[in-house]
């Protein structure tokens, strides 16, 4: 996800582009921006976000400063977890008390979910952890690798005890966090070829691959239970929406959203599917009619590199993060630079479900 920092470009898109007739008339979804709360930061990017909703936690992977706990109640730091320095991915699992965080230098911390101590850090491979995402039917969870040369590992290990169980290799170069329907499947994009594939989760041997055109760069995934029906958030040089029939693999939906799309978040209750899209800046409303209709709604302008989406189930709230950053100039002949975030920059974003569509930009809430 790191490359996104490197060709990101500001076009905050209005509701317009996007929205015919029959979605205004399908009514608003009504999101706006509630609060922004700054918090102390070096220069440092960050990855995934996960909530804890039986405590309003959310858990931020700030890569460079570790992993933040944050209330989302009280809009303020609760912990800053020792031992996650390189943050990128993280699983929360109540049910054995344990919260597990994938870090870029190949190492994995357990973390007590109820006091935020760290039980044990260990190292799981030579290059940067990218995600991890935790299977019911098996107890496993699974820490994806980064970018890599050739192909991609899972890193299987008992979610109970963390103890390790096996390692698995893909032939991608780039595969992000996985999708599981809580009865033994596994669906796992690979971003290099466009396709996305169903493992078992038994064994995670492959029992279909799927193309899923015009979806390239398959990024963000999640799985929805009732209409058994795959969603998918694209980038590629036309960012789409896609919903998949699980059962067979089908393109059963298309639909465009904004570039650089990099998280994805479902209301169950309202049938909504909002995808956050860092370089264009907002976030896309789709309206799930049915298994196989869906509608767009409206695009909400964020800032730039809102691009990680996380959303507590009981309120409809969406938290997204950002910070002030600067391109330094690309010298000839040469790729551009990363961007350089600002220090006590970075934000954490509340938008909230409201009737009133008219966004008005909070006072900024500052800690020191």
């Amino acid at each position: 996800m790191r490359c996104l920092f490197r060709k990101i470009k500001i076009a905050v898109v209005v509701a317009s582009w996007l929205l015919g007739g029959g979605a205004q008339a399908a009514g608003p979804s009504g999101y706006q921006l509630e609060s922004a709360t700054v918090l102390p930061s070096t220069n440092t990017d960050w990855d995934y976000l996960a909530f804890d909703a039986a405590r309003s936690n959310l858990f931020i992977a700030r890569r460079g400063d570790g992993l933040t706990v944050f209330d989302v109640r009280t809009q303020k730091v609760v912990a800053n977890v020792a031992g996650t320095k390189g943050a990128n991915g993280i699983v929360l699992l109540p049910q054995f008390d344990r919260a597990y965080v994938v870090n870029t230098d190949g190492t994995m911390t357990t973390i007590a979910l109820s006091t935020l101590t760290l039980v044990k850090w260990e190292q799981l491979d030579k290059g940067g952890l990218n995600g991890i995402i935790y299977e019911p039917t098996m107890q496993r969870i699974h820490a994806i690798t980064g970018l890599r040369q050739k192909t991609s590992t899972y890193i299987t290990l008992d979610a109970k005890t963390g103890k390790l169980l096996g390692r698995t290799d893909f032939d991608s170069t780039k595969m992000d966090t996985p999708a599981t329907d809580d009865e033994g499947t596994i669906y796992a994009p690979m971003r290099d070829k466009n396709v996305l594939m169903k493992l078992s989760a038994r064994d995670l041997s492959v029992q279909r691959t799927w193309p899923i055109a015009p979806c390239e760069q398959p990024v963000a995934v999640e799985y929805e239970k009732t209409s058994k029906r795959i969603f998918i958030g694209c980038r590629g040089a036309k960012p789409v929406f896609v919903a998949i029939d699980a059962k067979t693999g089908k393109v059963v939906a298309s639909l465009p959203i904004g570039k650089g799309v990099d998280g994805m978040a479902f209301d169950h209750d309202k049938h909504l599917i909002v995808t956050s899209n860092g370089m264009d800046a907002n976030l896309v409303v789709i309206r799930q009619l049915g298994p196989d209709q869906y509608q767009l709604v409206e695009t909400i302008g964020t800032r730039p590199m809102v691009r990680v989406l996380a959303m507590d189930p009981a309120t409809r709230k969406l938290y997204s993060v950002t910070a002030g950053f600067s391109f330094p100039a690309a010298e000839p002949g040469k790729p551009a630079p990363p961007a350089t975030f600002h220090p006590n920059s970075f934000t954490v974003l509340t938008y909230a479900p409201t009737p009133d569509k008219t966004l008005q930009e909070p006072e900024e809430q500052h800690q020191h």
